[in-house]
């Protein structure tokens, strides 16, 4: 039975172990991360098989969008790299560490800020391989909206659900237009 420890933020922590769960594993959920070294202290040395990071809860400060920014990516983006180094002697050889990545309020998120996040999230992930010995650690970076079954099965090493894909006799007409335009755009 594979033995996962979860963290991030509480709702979306408890919907991910009971995916966990529900596909045999035992879940070890952390939904503050001040918590997190403590947990895997107790846990032990190379017990998790596998370390879920979801985004954590965050509340935004600053009366600007630059402030705002800073202190996201300050002491929200790069709160992952404390976190990974917490949980890193809790990891067994092998395991895998699957990255969930966040999402920044819609006044102060563009395209490249999420790239920004995803460039971020893999350097840690590049990071914690070169500690490992080769082959001792596999790194996955999901996005914000991969749905919890997902997010389990890839943890896992499953083969992850097939995403659901809107029929088009279930779509408003707006979205309707806009996938047949997609189709259409593609195939000429």
């Amino acid at each position: 039975m594979p033995n996962v420890l979860v963290s991030g933020e509480e709702n979306h922590v408890a919907e991910v172990a009971d995916a966990l769960r529900r596909r045999g594993a035992t879940v070890t959920e952390v939904t503050e991360l001040a918590d997190l070294p403590e947990s895997c202290r107790t846990a032990g040395d190379g017990v998790f098989d596998c370390y879920v990071q979801l985004a954590a809860a965050f509340r935004m400060e600053g009366t600007s969008a630059v402030q705002r920014v800073r202190h996201f990516y300050a002491n929200g983006v790069l709160a992952r790299y404390s976190a990974l180094d917490a949980a890193r002697d809790a990891l067994a050889s092998p395991a895998s560490v699957v990255f969930v990545l966040g999402t920044l309020p819609p006044e102060v998120t563009t395209d490249d800020d999420r790239n920004a996040r995803a460039a971020l999230t893999g350097v840690l992930g590049r990071a914690a391989r070169s500690d490992a010995t080769p082959g001792e650690l596999t790194i996955r970076v999901l996005d914000a909206d991969a749905e919890a079954d997902r997010i389990a099965a890839l943890s896992l090493g499953q083969a992850p659900p097939p995403r659901q894909e809107p029929r088009l006799a279930e779509m408003s007409l707006e979205d309707w237009r806009i996938e047949l335009m997609s189709v259409v755009f593609v195939d000429t």
